[in-house]
């Protein structure tokens, strides 16, 4: 202990002396150090002054760069507007809409309020001076020739180029240096005569001054030799290096902005980074000489430690000699030690980072030891088979676990497992349809891959990943069930079609036919039958083509009330004979605007979901009444809006439902009911009608209640009511109309009904008919009257092609077919005129009376 102690305290002293020997050699290079150091702060002292002053230079000419450009754009910016006014004067030249006396009111203020403007000038096609203003200072220039070399030049050049061009400067009659611009005047390819602002330099850059306000820099213009045409009383003394020029106009015309900044005084911060400087230098120069004069001192010092040092180091080296060995010793072992614990350390974080890519991936992945038994498994496995830790399954065999049984039920033997068997022959294997067993008993459909694990070219298990494949085959169900909605709606849309079309041919026969009879004739019931019959059919139509979502929907004015009662035979038939429906009417209901095929699609929809949830029968109620909804309830209901509403109740006392399913029933594809028995899209589609017609929905239920759908739609004002007009069921119009129809008894019939309202009806069974006919015979047709699909091209296509040579064409479209395929021929926007087949002689007769009053005003 005494021999350490020593040892340690020799080498302390040692250390100690040998440092004392070495510090004058230490100070006498710290002082040329702190020489060189003085010399460095000098030379980089001079580079920042050097580099100061350039930054300082070149900011500023960024900056002269950066405000001739603002400049030169408000100049430009300004001349744009000018030409833009006078280009309206062209266009209202070009259409005749100037007269003098306005071209005086107009031009005159224009020139007023723009002071940069001397006149402006109206010539004629002769190149004669027709007007100018203001007329007053500029009378005795009207009625001259424009002879000046350069207006003469510029206003031949802009008739040759059809645009603005602007003169070079040149010496204006009131003597001052001034530039024009002059704008062309066409109506077509006819030259009108041209529109010129002629421009004053003085006054042009004295509202640049007025609206910049330059303090640092000095402006004036200048043509493109340099000569000064208009400038500004310097307020001091100018930088000539900081002088910057822009082209204000074109390279042809030549007006320059000229830009040069006033000098300013030398910057003091400059000044202070100098006096700064020499402070630190004066300060550096007393530092160093205090230094040499501490070293001087103990240099004194240090001799006579050195001979105490001498003495000393001849003990310590023998104690070293002896040391050394025992250090390598330590040395060797330390070596042995680090790497043994480098390498378990290099294991430690391998495992851990296999660990965490293990669970963080979404499948389920496990391991198998050739026995069969789990070897590992991530976070994703424990969870979809249902275990807490991986202690439930690690060591145990997992096919007794978790695939233990085929989807039936029946015991699945681990020799008849397909991931063991083909682990033991070295093969990978994919499984897309099998089920997996949980802890609690429950099983669940999954997908599954299996790998060998080879060692030394023999299988030592294998790894297993799977997923769980219940979300996928629910999606895939609905899109299956989604699919055949779809067809089912194709098809009831095509139906609908030929229906209207046979309809049309019925309703229209009968209807001629009853206009032949004589009053009291017994054979007109049986004809108004058929007319009511052919009506009766025409809404079945409608009311299949909103079971398809399929109709063309056309909102108008309607009483809830009566299209309910309208409807309360279909919902009866679509509920069952146990459920009792009943309807309750509120008096003096309000109108709303809405198409009547989506109130029925909203009863059908609520119908269909209200029987559903009554198994064993029940009461379905249907109830209307006029509410107002109160700013406090509309804070409460982010969807509701404060207003006066109508509103429909849908009340069943079904099964109900908890707050958890009733969150979600609006959502596409959501629904509560067995697989392949709903398609979860009923309540989805109410909910977007209602949202679409500017209301809102609300349902009330509770498991064992029932439910009560309330819907509400704003109310329709009578200033909002779209006009009803007087107009009498029919009467009697005149004109020509030229139908289009492919059909060749509905061509028959609609050319009857057409003549029997008196008007002269010229046939094409095709499109290529009708355009033929349009050209020959185009003057005389009042009304064009189209199918919209029809062979070799269809009725939209059709109304262009007449358009190309009569822009003023009236069309009607026509058609019974489904929404897809009317919006698809680009029929349903604004401003076109479209009726439904089947065609009733009153609609019809209505339309093309309304249509033929707006070519009249037209």
């Amino acid at each position: 202990m005494r021999n350490t102690s020593s040892r340690i305290l020799s080498e302390e002293v040692v250390s100690y002396l040998k440092g004392q020997h070495q510090h004058p050699r230490n100070r006498s290079a710290a002082v040329r150090y702190s020489a060189i150091l003085f010399a460095a702060f000098l030379v980089v002292f001079g580079l920042i002054v050097w580099f100061t002053e350039g930054n300082n230079f070149r900011a500023k000419q960024n900056d002269l760069a950066s405000r001739t450009r603002t400049f030169s754009g408000s100049l430009q910016l300004t001349l744009e507007g000018d030409v833009s006014y006078l280009e309206l004067l062209a266009l209202d030249r070009a259409s005749g809409k100037l007269t003098a006396h306005l071209f005086q009111e107009r031009a005159g203020q224009y020139v007023q309020a723009h002071p940069q403007l001397i006149n402006i000038t109206w010539v004629d096609a002769d190149f004669r001076i027709t007007d100018v203003a203001p007329l007053a200072p500029n009378r005795q220039i009207v009625g001259l020739q424009l002879n000046l070399p350069e207006p003469k030049r510029v206003s031949a050049l802009a008739r040759e180029r059809r645009k603005p061009v602007y003169t070079r400067p040149f010496e204006a009659i009131q003597g001052r240096p001034s530039f024009e611009v002059w704008v062309p005047v066409f109506r077509g390819d006819t030259f009108l005569g041209l529109f010129g602002g002629v421009y004053s330099c003085d006054k042009l850059l004295q509202q640049l001054v007025a609206h910049t306000q330059p303090r640092l820099y000095h402006l004036s213009l200048t043509d493109s030799s340099g000569s000064l045409l208009a400038t500004i009383p310097p307020t001091g003394p100018l930088d000539r290096q900081c002088s910057k020029e822009m082209a204000v106009t074109g390279p042809e015309s030549g007006v320059m902005l000229r830009v040069t900044r006033y000098q300013g005084r030398s910057d003091w911060r400059l000044h202070l980074l100098k006096a700064i400087s020499l402070l630190l230098i004066l300060g550096m120069s007393y530092t160093l000489w205090n230094l040499k004069m501490e070293i001087d001192e103990r240099k004194r010092a240090e001799e006579e430690i050195k001979k105490q040092a001498a003495l000393l180091e001849e003990e310590i080296t023998e104690r070293q000699a002896a040391q050394e060995s025992l250090q390598e010793q330590a040395t060797l072992l330390e070596e042995e030690v680090s790497e043994r614990w480098q390498a378990e350390e290099a294991l430690r974080e391998s495992e851990e980072r296999l660990r965490l890519l293990l669970d963080s991936t979404g499948e389920a992945i496990y391991g198998i030891d050739i026995e069969g038994n789990c070897t590992f498994c991530n976070r994703a496995c424990l969870r979809m088979l249902g275990y807490q830790s991986d202690a439930d399954l690690l060591g145990k065999n997992i096919h007794d676990i978790m695939h233990h049984s085929y989807p039936d039920g029946r015991p699945m033997p681990q020799e008849e497992c397909g991931a063991h068997n083909t682990m033991l022959q070295g093969k990978g294997s994919h499984v897309a349809d099998e089920v997996f067993w949980r802890a609690d008993g429950s099983s669940f459909p999954v997908e599954y891959w299996s790998y060998p694990q080879v060692k030394d070219g023999k299988v030592v298990g294998a790894v297993v990943a799977f997923i769980n494949t219940t979300e996928r085959r629910h999606l895939e169900e609905q899109f299956r069930q989604s699919q055949k909605m779809e067809s089912i709606g194709r098809l009831a849309g095509g139906v609908a079609h030929d229906f209207n079309n046979m309809l049309s041919v019925i309703s229209g026969a009968a209807e001629l036919s009853k206009r032949k009879l004589e009053d009291g004739e017994p054979i007109g019931q049986y004809l108004e039958l058929i007319i009511n019959a052919a009506r009766r059919s025409s809404d079945i139509t409608r009311q299949l083509l909103a079971f398809s979502r399929k109709e063309v929907v056309s909102p108008k004015q309607v009483q809830l009330n009566a299209l309910i009662e309208d409807s309360l035979k279909i919902l009866a038939r679509l509920i069952s004979e146990d459920v009792k429906l009943s309807f309750r009417p509120a008096p003096e209901l309000w109108s709303v605007m809405i198409a009547p095929s989506q109130v029925d699609q909203i009863l059908m929809n609520l119908a269909v979901n209200a029987r559903d949830a009554m198994p064993d029968g029940g009461n379905l109620t249907i109830e209307t009444a006029n509410v107002q909804i109160p700013s406090h309830y509309a804070y409460l209901h982010p969807d509701a809006r404060p207003g006066d509403y109508v509103q429909l109740s849908v009340s069943d006392t079904g099964h109900g439902m908890d707050k958890t399913v009733a969150a979600h029933i609006f959502e596409p594809f959501f629904t509560t009911k067995g697989q392949g028995k709903g398609t979860g899209l009923g309540l989805s589609t109410v909910y977007g009608i209602v949202t679409q017609n500017g209301g809102f929905i609300n349902v009330y239920s509770e498991p064992g209640e029932g439910a009560v759908f309330r819907i509400y739609l704003p109310r329709l004002q009578q200033s909002d009511a779209p006009p009803q007009g007087n107009l009498p069921a029919e009467q009697r119009i005149s004109g020509t109309v030229l139908l289009v129809e492919d059909e060749e008894m509905l061509l028959w019939l609609t050319t009857r009904l057409l003549e029997e309202m008196g008007l002269k009806v010229i046939q094409a069974q095709d499109p290529l008919e009708a355009l033929e006919i349009s050209r020959q015979r185009g003057a005389e047709i009042d009304l064009v009257l189209t199918d919209v699909v029809m062979p070799e091209m269809n009725g939209r296509e059709l109304a262009e092609r007449i358009r190309e040579s009569r822009p003023d064409a009236k069309v009607l479209f026509m058609s019974g077919h489904t929404s897809d395929n009317v919006i698809q021929r680009g029929v349903i926007e604004a401003g076109m005129h479209y009726i439904q087949k089947p065609l009733e002689m009153e609609k019809l007769n209505r339309k093309i009376a309304e249509m033929l009053a707006e070519r009249q005003k037209g």
